[in-house]
């Protein structure tokens, strides 16, 4: 169990969980369902990690920031990994747009010259935080532990301008050779796509029809497309990577690890969703995201204490009402 949970009454809450077997090829020859020495091992040695999070919840923050900072050792992989380098990985961020990626070099060129400006502050006036959305809620610890670690950042979402014209045009909004770069040409398939359209549906409340979402849906997919552009941009410069990003962009069934697996088959890749624990329900199964022939879509669950917050559907329907 993790620490600093002992408070939280619920059995799962800071149980690491595995709910399926691991191909050893990914991971460096370690199972999971081992120590947990070797569960943090497994991690390691993995060329890409990707760590997901339900975003309002602050304590799924703080758990990344602890595995950043104590867990790997700010990043640093172990020397006995197969196949994989010694040394430091890079950082890949949701959070941050591709176009905030000149102002991430401007801060660890600010790291280099002046490393007592480069501050939290200071990050967050560089890369406009504060007008982010993002600010809304409590990344710093995350974010310091990223900067404590001097890691190499990088943005990984695409720009909202073409987010919102991919999900007016569809594919039709990009040229042929980037789809097929980014193998959005190839298809999730039927029972995937209709997952996909129903987890929209679902999280806007099921005040939409399906029909009206297949824009939003393709936009999904370049997102997570692109996410896995820059994440293998990253490990390839620096032979490994993390990335930071939703539990739905983590899913192995069609999220990033999709596009990783049709770029780059023989990858090191696990992923890694944070999961919040719901009173009376105790079996970890219950929990597992499921691909639509039921197999799971995480490699890895971290239980966690549930985020106070409001029904986010009362307050949608509310004002589609008005």
């Amino acid at each position: 169990m993790l620490s600093g949970f002992d408070r939280v009454k619920h059995p799962l809450a800071g149980i690491e969980y595995s709910p399926a077997k691991i191909d050893p090829r990914r991971t460096g020859g370690v199972y999971p369902g081992q120590p947990a020495g070797e569960i943090d091992r497994m991690l390691a040695c993995s060329e890409v990690v990707l760590f997901g999070e339900v975003h309002d919840n602050p304590i799924h923050h703080a758990i990344r920031a602890a595995f950043l900072g104590t867990k790997w050792g700010f990043g640093k992989w172990p020397p006995d990994c197969p196949g994989l380098k010694s040394g430091k990985s890079s950082l890949i961020f949701e959070q941050f747009r591709t176009d905030k990626q000149p102002a991430l070099d401007a801060f660890a060129d600010l790291r280099t010259k002046s490393p007592e400006q480069a501050t939290l502050p200071e990050f967050k006036r560089l890369t406009d935080w504060e007008k982010s959305g993002w600010q809304q809620y409590n990344y710093d610890p995350l974010l310091q532990a990223a900067l404590d670690a001097k890691l190499p950042l990088y943005a990984g979402d695409v720009p909202r301008a073409s987010m919102m014209k991919v999900a007016k045009e569809g594919e039709g909004a990009l040229p042929a050779d980037e789809r097929a770069r980014l193998k959005l040409d190839v298809p999730l398939g039927p029972k995937l796509d209709d997952a996909s359209l129903t987890e929209l549906v679902e999280s806007h409340c099921n005040t939409m029809p399906k029909e009206a979402m297949g824009g939003m849906a393709y936009a999904q997919r370049y997102r997570d497309a692109t996410l896995a552009d820059n994440v293998l941009k990253a490990a390839g410069k620096h032979g490994s990577a993390i990335l930071i990003a939703g539990n739905g962009h983590v899913r192995t069934d069609r999220g990033v690890p999709w596009y990783i697996r049709q770029r780059a088959p023989d990858k090191k890749v696990v992923s890694v969703m944070l999961i919040e624990v719901e009173d009376g329900k105790t079996d970890p199964e219950a929990y597992v995201p499921r691909d639509p022939d039921g197999k799971p879509a995480a490699d890895y669950i971290i239980f966690t204490p549930r985020a106070e917050r409001e029904d986010p559907c009362e307050k949608m329907r509310a004002g589609r009402g008005k």
